[in-house]
């Protein structure tokens, strides 16, 4: 049976490593004696082991943490598909990542159906005592949240992982790098990626196959604290009080997890995809990374929560009756449906007892409210709770963002009578992209360009004819059945322009402060929800700041000295080498962009309350 101490030797013993060692110890002007004792330290701490008796007890001990809440409702043909891969290929596993419960739920499903466990990253957040000891024996590399400027600490990893992708062993990790504060997926992080692509191109390992995983939820507990998290609350450190607190709140059960699983890539292919088209080592990676969470999305499943949560989040805080739910909700049943969306448990909300039943469980779960000491009852999200709303709806919005640009690019064209529409609804298509690149995984502009006609089709086959003015685009809309941007972008821009606002408001002169500006975003954010400024209660969110940030990085947008942080979808080509009124400018003309999308998210809005109410006047 291998020990750490017997992983440690074969690693320190392979001479390329050794070569390495010393290079990385000239590097820090190190004695190498002193860099290989640094390095055996880094092994140490994070080289873990698999034990089968602490395999049985952890799963034993972790079973009340997933068992009580969720039943499991996945495809067993996916299964036998990935066993039968499994006998040719290691698997790398890369779930989205919602819950501290996905490992357990994850590793639970796949050695049910004979697999044996993964080597997990689980982050050293979780080594606290005595998880930490337990998961490093069935194992879980414990590695640290930041490890950036320990050049000894990223060459003890690299080779590590490369040591692992050799013994063919099956992994496990997080490709977001934490868990999604707001339920959508989040921006990739590279590094460990990265480790494994080295591995393949040193020929240190044969080829792996990539797995992406989708786990979605009909209720988490935790969603609760995340959402405060997002709107400044601190967050209770992980340890044997918050172990005991997560027990707790997973003895109730709360429906089901939905796991399903992407399509699988072959590391090598998509080394060849991006060799053909560039030379840079670092974008080929950022271009499988995102590949692949597209490839999570695409086998993420629409859920009758997401559904009920998209509609009453759409309408500006006011309650509504059941036939009103159900008046929003059957349009866009049946868009899913063209579109041939992988729908779970939604196609009973076309009846009222099935969406009752859906509002019925949000209502015990504390996300809608229902008022029933009037003529009938009414629903409507629960004070304090859109941000948790917001969590269930963003499970599934990527699948309604096209649609999203659509509308918008729609209006831009109606708003410019004379220009070409194709042209014009194109470039703006392509604006929203690039404004959204930090938010969403896009596909390539050509496929992007098919996907647009095909919701344009959706809305009007003859939709050219009818963007002749502003009173045509109008008509088009009202008659279209439900309208989706207000309800799909709204928040993610409204928070975008906290950050503009900011921005506008900085020292030209000096670079920013990212995290300094994070922290302000969420006083300044909540200082306009409370003064009305923003419509959307979720666009208060961290995350949303966040992505702002990298975007106005991305658009060099930070200051004089700020490096612009780089985009797989789109590259910037801002200097941040500007003049203080040329960058001052630039800020503007950002934060005038935002005001211009709003805009026409509260037309359209508007275009879809008239005509709601006129249906609802009329019936």
């Amino acid at each position: 049976m291998t020990s750490q101490a017997d992983v440690i030797e074969t690693i320190l013993g392979n001479a390329s490593f050794q070569t390495e060692v010393q290079r990385v110890a000239a590097q820090l002007q190190m004695e190498p004696a002193k860099a290989a004792q640094g390095v055996r330290a880094c092994l140490r701490e994070m080289v873990a082991v698999q034990r089968p008796w602490a395999v049985r007890l952890y799963e034993r001990l972790m079973r009340p943490l997933h068992a009580h809440a969720w039943k499991v409702q996945a495809d067993a043909a996916a299964f036998d598909k990935l066993a039968q891969l499994n006998r040719q290929h290691a698997l790398v596993f890369l779930p989205s990542h919602r819950s501290y419960a996905d490992p357990l739920v994850l590793g639970a499903a796949l050695r049910a159906h004979g697999f044996a466990p993964n080597f997990t990253l689980p982050g050293a957040n979780m080594g606290f005592w005595p998880l930490g000891a337990l998961l490093r024996r069935v194992g879980g590399i414990t590695i640290r949240r930041s490890f950036r400027d320990d050049a000894l600490y990223k060459l003890a990893l690299r080779e590590y992982f490369g040591h692992l992708a050799a013994a063919r062993t099956n992994l496990e990790w997080y490709i977001e790098g934490g868990r999604s504060r707001t339920g959508k997926l989040r921006p990739p992080r590279y590094g460990l990626l990265g480790y494994l692509v080295d591995a393949i191109r040193a020929r240190r390992a044969e080829d792996v196959l990539l797995v992406p995983v989708s786990m979605t939820y009909d209720q988490l507990a935790e969603v609760r604290s995340m959402a405060a998290e997002e709107q400044g609350a601190s967050k209770l450190a992980e340890g044997p009080r918050w172990f005991w607190r997560y027990l707790r709140q997973q003895r109730r059960h709360v429906g089901s997890v939905h796991l399903r699983f992407g399509e699988p890539l072959l590391l090598s292919q998509a080394l060849a995809w991006g060799d053909a088209g560039a030379a840079n080592p670092r974008l080929v990676v950022e271009r499988t990374a995102f590949e692949l969470c597209d490839r999570i999305n695409n086998a993420t499943p629409v859920l009758a929560n997401a559904l009920v949560t998209l509609a009453l989040l759409g309408v500006g805080g006011r309650a509504l009756t059941l036939p009103q739910v159900l008046a929003l909700l059957t349009p866009l049943l049946d868009y899913c449906q063209q579109r041939g969306l992988p729908l779970i448990g939604a196609e009973a909300l076309r009846t009222g007892d099935g969406a009752q039943a859906v509002l019925l469980a949000l209502q015990r779960a504390g996300v809608v409210s229902c008022h029933a000491a009037g003529t009938e009852p009414v629903y409507s999200i629960q004070a304090g709770q859109h941000n948790v709303a917001a969590f269930y709806r963003n499970s599934a919005v990527h699948w309604f963002v096209g649609r999203a640009i659509v509308e918008l690019a729609f209006l831009q064209v109606a708003q410019h009578p004379g220009t070409d529409p194709v042209d014009t609804a194109w470039q703006e298509a392509l604006r929203l992209r690039d404004l959204l690149k930090f938010e969403f995984f896009f596909a390539r502009k050509q496929v992007f360009a098919t996907q647009l006609v095909a919701e344009l089709s959706l809305i009007d086959p003859d939709w050219q004819a009818h963007a002749a003015t502003p009173e045509d685009a109008h008509a088009l809309f009202a008659r279209c059945g439900f309208l989706l941007a207000h309800r799909v972008l709204r928040s993610f821009i409204e928070s975008y322009l906290v950050v503009a606002d900011l921005l506008v408001a900085e020292d030209p002169l000096r670079a920013v402060e990212p995290a300094a500006l994070l922290a302000r975003c969420v006083g300044v954010g909540q200082q306009y929800r409370l003064q009305g400024r923003l419509v959307d209660p979720e666009a208060v969110s961290r995350e949303g700041f966040g992505n702002g940030l990298a975007l106005a990085g991305n658009l060099g947008l930070l200051g004089p000295e700020a490096t612009p942080q780089a985009s797989p979808a789109t590259a910037s080509t801002a200097s941040t080498a500007s003049t203080p009124a040329t960058l001052l400018a630039r800020r503007q003309a950002w934060r005038a962009q935002l005001e211009d999308v709003l805009a026409r998210i509260a037309a359209i809005d508007a275009i879809e309350n008239h005509r709601s109410g006129a249906a609802h006047a009329h019936a």
